[in-house]
């Protein structure tokens, strides 16, 4: 891979990443769209940390992201004790 700027390098691993994954899961049947979003939160959140892209503000997809994340876990434990 041609080393470009940090950001490109982000955008093209992170973009690649969640193909990958979409791709996978499709494969694999999964049909459950919360399990979608909880592996696109992980690719997200692992792109972030690896490439740590610069940030003109606050990380508001990652926000949104991980407020989703926790809404979905919250779901399945309420699901589980009721």
């Amino acid at each position: 891979m041609i080393l470009l700027d940090k950001n490109k390098d982000y955008l093209l691993f992170m973009a690649g990443a969640l193909m990958l994954t979409l791709v996978s899961l499709s494969a694999l049947g999964e049909a459950r769209l919360e399990v979608y979003y909880s592996l696109f939160t992980v690719v997200y959140f692992a792109s972030s940390a690896l490439f740590r892209p610069r940030r003109r503000w606050f990380d508001v997809p990652g926000v949104v992201l991980f407020i989703g994340f926790c809404w979905i876990v919250l779901l399945k434990v309420l699901e589980i004790i009721g």
